[in-house]
């Protein structure tokens, strides 16, 4: 596995985890026997835009892809990733 590819899997697990399509991947680095993946997405949707409420969730893969675990470690409002919310 590599970046990229274990990057793809992770939108699409996190797309059929919480029925949301993610925005992006902030974050993908290998951890101890495998791969830790951030995936940004709307968690709640606003009628204006910029009112979104974000969500970051943490994958971890093992080495050859298999999800082992994930959790949405935060919340923050759109464009302010300073600000966090309880998860």
């Amino acid at each position: 596995m590599n970046a990229l590819k274990i990057s793809a899997v992770a939108r699409e697990g996190v797309a059929t985890i919480t029925g949301h399509q993610p925005e992006l991947v902030s974050r993908c680095e290998p951890s101890e026997g495998g791969w830790q993946v951030h995936v940004e997405l709307v968690d709640t949707k606003a009628r204006i835009t910029e009112n979104d409420i974000m969500a970051t969730y943490q994958l971890n893969f093992d080495a050859h892809g298999k999800l082992l675990s994930y959790e949405r470690t935060r919340r923050y409002p759109r464009g302010k990733n300073g600000g966090t919310f309880a998860a």
